[in-house]
């Protein structure tokens, strides 16, 4: 499971990570009552509470000493398990690929030690943020099994003890994902490319057709719609930035269309 981050996926334990923080508050919450308590009766037969050094309460001593371990284990726990929490799930694929990895070995691990793959709960690892484009090249991957995006290295197959052929799986495949990443970065380049010149050459030919601004605007429309789907597809930008990328496209767009118009020159 160790020789590629989609075969590594562990559990959540999300509700279990809950009822053990909600354990650990209560009995910081019982801690802070008590110490409330010794606080009063202090108070009520004339001790001085301020200070620590001088503190005759020996039980508000203890307390407090417990409270400083309880606390620390608390806020580190909370900061861990929201770091948790905020993980993605993991993929249907990752899940299918380790299920299949056990299938196809003839379940090398018991299945009580890997009964945690049918939970719900799963995450990855390592996971990785990918865009649409991405993803989709994953699935087209996994079907048709492309040579120059495939490798198959034993290597990785191998348990490093004993023997070094010890154990060897003929139906492990490995994905070259720089190649993958290459491959969706030179799509993405061209897509943009072709979004900036194709334009310029169309709003070109329109000139040269007549001074139809319809015509114009009708294509400026629709790039502007592609590039807004372009981006959707091949990038992991939020909405509000997509908006705000199509938005300076259109400025571009516009000041093509400016610099197209006939007499445009002569008048600036």
């Amino acid at each position: 499971m160790a020789s590629d981050d989609d075969f590594f996926v562990i559990r959540r334990f999300a509700k279990l990570g809950a009822r053990v923080a909600l354990f650990m508050q209560n009995r910081i919450v019982q801690l802070e009552e008590a110490v409330q308590a010794e606080d009063i009766g202090c108070t009520n037969e004339s001790g001085d509470n301020g200070t620590f050094s001088g503190d005759s309460r020996i039980r508000r001593q203890e307390l407090m000493d417990e409270l400083v371990w309880r606390l620390e284990r608390y806020q580190r726990f909370v900061l861990d398990y929201s770091e948790l929490k905020s993980r993605p799930d993991a993929t249907k694929r990752q899940i299918t690929y380790v299920k299949n990895w056990l299938e196809n070995n003839n379940h090398p691990i018991r299945p009580a030690e890997v009964a945690f793959v049918e939970k719900e709960d799963l995450i990855p690892m390592v996971p990785r943020v990918k865009p649409p484009l991405r993803r989709f090249i994953d699935k087209f991957d996994s079907k048709v099994r492309i040579f120059c995006w495939r490798r198959r290295d034993k290597k990785l197959t191998q348990r490093h003890y004993n023997h070094p052929n010890n154990f060897e799986s003929e139906t492990t495949i490995y994905s070259e994902e720089e190649r993958i990443d290459k491959f969706a970065t030179c799509v993405t380049i061209g897509l943009g490319l072709f979004m900036l010149i194709a334009p310029l050459w169309l709003l070109q030919l329109s000139y040269k057709a007549g001074p139809d601004m319809k015509a114009r605007l009708k294509i400026i429309t629709g790039f502007l719609i592609g590039f807004t789907i372009l981006l959707s597809v091949v990038t992991v930008a939020r909405p509000f930035e997509v908006l705000a990328a199509t938005a300076a496209y259109g400025a571009v767009l516009m000041v093509f269309m400016q610099f197209g118009e006939p007499g445009a020159a002569k008048g600036r």
